[in-house]
């Protein structure tokens, strides 16, 4: 193994070496060619200013830049170029009205032609795939959503309460895959791929991200020959073994449509019967268009399972470190739904949970870097040059910590949403807030490039949020032989580009006798509908 070590290191040398050079190079050619007129971090040659910055926390060195530099500034990294934004007015400028500037994807180097397709609809640069892709999805999302996604969530929310119910120390691992199994559920009728999703789309994180793979930091890496590289056949196989799991997913559901027992309240039966409406009766396809249409289910099923499942998590740390809110909330839960569990159908009467689910995405930013732009041509704004391929990020931890807009942004604050002093303050209360328009939408990213996933989010998180602090007490874990409450880190995460935190202590105690037994009969309602 030692020597493999080594042959590895001699073989990266020489790219290092002459990537060195071209740097070296490059940086003479500009010294003295123009003046910046962003500020910035001092940049050394070659690495630029990557030698100080933790790459599983970059977001907090970003803003501690913004703070010296202010709401704009240049940096860059081992030769490629930065834009850092911390401010919305100026996300805005550029990443929503120049958007046909600024929406291109910047090479993640741990995965093969993500920019290409058809694997990763979000990862692509835009073109005829992603183009056919995104609206599809958009429109599947969007009359799913008039529906409420026609109870599935719902369903799988009081099979979660029962689970938290009868084991909850394991509650971490069971969010991801009460995540995994509404998306699977509603790509292909599913739900027992819950646990795989969630699995494989951490995975996928992990490659996709800074503090994944070396070879995203140290890019020259990954033209070591194949035979001596770990990273290519690791990610070769992580693919392939993801590829084939959409495709045989896609099979079956297509099998069963065509036999007549795919539920139409899935993604898979919505495709499958826009190809018979445009007279393809047998569903015959090419192993392209079936490559196409599985990535982009699967995708889709995917990427819905992190997003919601972290800020999920993070809701209930906020719940347990803020047990003021979290009483503020039951009781207005109580109020209005009684002895049944909260639904959609409740969202405009219950403000308060509503706000401390946005809050929590304020507070604790499931993309605290943000998910970044490539300039796709050059540019010119405020005098300065941006030359085509320099990365833009919109760094969410910073934007959400603006203190003229978000006072006093370290603490867990709802009544910013819900007060008229605040200036986030939005009427009517019955609409505002939620996670799908309004203030702070920039957490599901800018332009073009916005997420998808609004619609599902807003009512997953409402529908799973409210259900917990139906069901249960949040409490803070003591230490069974001092009797002092545990500390945890808030702040302590998976570092990926996406975030959950780390699993932290936090105790589910029914709220009483009565509401324990109705969470049983509420799952055992359901359960001949789950595949469990």
């Amino acid at each position: 193994m030692e020597s493999i070590r080594i042959l590895i290191f001699y073989l990266a040398v020489p790219s290092l070496l002459l990537s060195a050079m071209s740097q070296i190079l490059s940086w003479r050619k500009k010294v003295g060619r123009q003046t910046k007129k962003f500020p910035g971090p001092q940049q050394f040659p070659i690495v630029g200013r990557v030698h100080d910055i933790d790459r599983f926390c970059m977001w907090k060195k970003f803003k501690e830049w913004a703070d010296i530099y202010g709401p704009i500034y240049r940096t860059s990294m081992l030769g490629q170029n930065f834009i850092i934004i911390s401010d919305e007015k100026i996300a805005e400028e550029l990443l929503m009205k120049r958007g046909h500037i600024y929406s291109g994807r910047p090479q993640i180097r741990a995965l093969f032609d993500h920019k290409t397709g058809p694997g990763y609809v979000a990862l692509m640069d835009r073109h005829e795939i992603w183009t056919r892709q995104r609206k599809w999805v958009h429109a599947a999302m969007v009359e799913f959503h008039r529906s409420h996604f026609f109870g599935i969530i719902e369903n799988e929310v009081k099979r979660y309460l029962a689970v938290l119910l009868l084991d909850p120390a394991k509650f971490h691992g069971n969010t991801r895959e009460h995540c995994g199994r509404i998306m699977s559920r509603l790509a292909w009728d599913d739900a027992s791929q819950g646990k795989e999703n969630g699995d494989s789309a951490d995975c996928t994180l992990t490659q996709m991200s800074v503090s994944g793979p070396i070879v995203n930091t140290m890019t020259p890496l990954w033209e070591i020959p194949w035979a001596f590289n770990p990273w290519k056949k690791y990610e070769r196989a992580r693919e392939d073994r993801q590829r084939a799991w959409w495709l045989n997913s896609f099979h079956i559901a297509k099998q069963r449509f065509l036999r007549g027992e795919l539920p139409a309240d899935t993604w898979s039966n919505r495709y499958l019967t826009g190809l018979q409406q445009q007279g393809n009766l047998s569903l015959e396809q090419t192993p392209q268009e079936e490559e196409f249409a599985s990535c982009m289910l699967g995708f889709q099923n995917l990427v819905g399972v992190v997003t919601i499942s972290g800020p999920m998590l993070f809701f209930l740390m906020a719940m347990v470190l803020n047990p003021e809110w979290q009483r503020k909330a039951q009781e207005e839960i109580d109020r209005v739904c009684g002895d049944k569990m909260p639904t959609t159908s409740n969202m405009a009467d219950l403000p308060i949970m509503r706000a401390c689910l946005k809050e929590t995405t304020r507070w604790r930013s499931g993309v605290p870097l943000g998910v970044p732009h490539q300039a796709e041509q050059d540019d010119e704004f405020r005098g300065e040059k941006i030359k085509k391929g320099t990365i833009i990020l919109a760094c969410e931890w910073s934007i959400n910590r603006v203190p003229e807009r978000y006072p006093d942004p370290e603490n867990f604050h709802p009544e910013r949403y819900l007060e008229k002093e605040w200036p986030t303050y939005q009427e009517p209360l019955s609409r505002y807030p939620n996670l799908r328009e309004g203030v702070g939408m920039h957490t599901f990213g800018w332009g073009r490039r916005t997420c998808l996933g609004q619609h599902i989010a807003d009512d997953e998180m409402f529908v799973t949020g409210a259900g917990v602090l139906w069901a249960f007490n949040l409490i803070r874990k003591k230490c069974p032989k001092t009797g002092e409450v545990i500390e945890f880190d808030s702040e302590a995460t998976n570092a990926h580009v996406i975030l959950e935190p780390l699993p932290f202590p936090c105790d589910f105690q029914p709220r009483s006798a009565e509401r324990a037994s109705q969470i049983l009969s509420g799952y055992a309602e359901v359960r001949d509908q789950l595949r469990v």
